[in-house]
């Protein structure tokens, strides 16, 4: 192991991590802040820079804030619970900004103030390992990976989870030690569901590499009763079993601004901030309101996240997804929801397989997933449609794709940072391209 070294942070990369040099080379700092003076050993060498394990912070910076979560540092959920959230904020939007200059030569004419919630108890969705010995026997071992490792760090709660799911991982490990055959468990998930009539109410899935036990599946529905949670379970490639339901008309979230509950199955994409989404979701209609209500793409329309409040607002939806189930789901939340200006189609929107209608567009409005849309992006600059309203998970992505657009006479108009994921290195952009 090398010996403890003194280093000056500089600056804080894309991804949360302190920047040193150190003769010359890069160093970085997983936990470490610009301006501070740290203790530090390096624990890998690269060719090209050096990953340091901050040991101590002798000068600290004055943005750095104590972490509410004792497990911060092994855990590796949270990597930025020691900066104070408005500087997290910042730094994010400064990601984006120099991401956009660098690589599409964009600067937005317009920077919104960024969609945000709270700081903490926000989180609706999250998958807990289940780490069990070799032996067959549990071993504390319900939680979240360590940071850069495969081993699992044992939660009891967690502070960015919804209060309704917050104390569960501890729980299910309880639940989990009392089960005659608990190496059924291969991980689990945790969501939370909103009717208006019963309340919010957690979801457990339980993905099992084999076949439960009938007493194990008892014991589990007698854990989801006494927690009044839905407790769905999957066998190997089994179908989704519910073993207990807490809501009758099964897992679902509100809209509540446009009259909407929007219905998913344990296991589906949801945005992971309930807060942020809805506030998310009037940014967009807020952005495409003036517009004629004419037909309007949602490009990875997934539930109908976007489709079926854009619908509520009178514009002819056509929803396009690549999972054929989440298309099914999306057309019976429609239905539900007593839509009918709205359709889905399945179709690859990375090959392009399937070339979109005909029929002119008013707007598209992208939410593709971390590799972003460079094919369907390369289809509507070539069919001029504008507006593009482009919902971003990777800030990379996001700058690669607006430079092909820049390059197709688009201007970036608007531009706000989605704070989904507060206290880590997540971003989320909400941006707004016009011909």
């Amino acid at each position: 192991m090398s010996a403890a070294e003194q280093l000056t942070i500089n600056a804080l990369s894309h991804e949360g991590r302190g920047i040193a040099r150190v003769a010359g080379k890069v160093a970085f700092v997983a936990g470490a802040l610009p301006g501070e003076r740290i203790e530090a050993r390096c624990t890998v060498r690269h060719k090209r820079f050096d990953e340091y394990q901050l040991i101590r912070v002798l000068t600290p910076s004055p943005q750095r804030v104590v972490p509410e979560c004792p497990l911060v540092g092994r855990c590796g959920g949270c990597d930025l619970q020691h900066l104070a959230g408005g500087t997290q904020r910042m730094h994010k939007q400064q990601t984006v900004l120099d991401l956009l200059q660098r690589h599409a030569h964009l600067v937005p004419e317009r920077l919104e103030t960024s969609v945000s919630g709270e700081d903490y108890g926000y989180r609706r969705r999250a998958r807990l390992a289940v780490q069990v010995s070799g032996s067959g026997q549990p071993g504390r071992c319900v939680g979240f990976r360590a940071a850069g490792s495969n081993q699992v760090v044992a939660v009891d709660d967690c502070v960015v989870l919804a209060p309704e799911l917050a104390r569960l991982p501890g729980a299910l490990q309880t639940a989990i030690d009392g089960m005659l055959r608990p190496g059924a468990i291969g991980h689990a998930e945790l969501m939370l569901s909103e009717s208006s009539l019963d309340g919010r109410s957690a979801v457990i899935y339980l993905r099992c590499v084999e076949i439960l036990e009938s007493g194990d599946r008892e014991h589990l529905k007698a854990f989801a009763q006494g927690e009044a949670a839905t407790l769905a379970i999957r066998e190997g490639e089994a179908d989704i079993r519910y073993l207990y339901s807490a809501q009758p008309e099964g897992p679902g979230y509100l809209l509540p601004e446009f009259s909407l509950r929007i219905g998913f199955e344990p296991g589906d994409f949801l945005q992971g901030n309930a807060q942020v989404n809805r506030l998310l979701v009037n940014r967009v209609i807020e952005w495409l309101d003036p517009l004629p209500r004419e037909r309007l793409l949602d490009a990875f329309s997934g539930l109908g996240n976007f489709s079926l409040p854009l619908a509520r607002q009178g514009f002819d939806v056509l929803g396009i997804e690549g999972d054929a189930a989440l298309v099914k789901r999306a057309a019976r939340n429609a239905q539900a929801n007593r839509l009918e200006n709205v359709r889905f189609l399945t179709g690859d929107l990375f090959e392009m397989s399937r070339p979109l209608p005909k029929q002119p567009l008013v707007a598209a409005l992208l939410d593709p997933p971390r590799q972003g849309a460079d094919t369907l992006i390369a289809e509507l600059a070539r069919r001029r449609v504008s507006p593009i309203v482009y919902v971003s998970c990777q800030p990379a992505t996001l700058a690669r794709d607006a430079a092909r657009l820049a390059q197709a006479g688009y201007r970036l108009k608007r531009l706000a940072l989605v704070d989904m994921f507060p206290q880590t290195g997540h971003i989320e952009t909400l941006a707004y391209f016009a011909r």
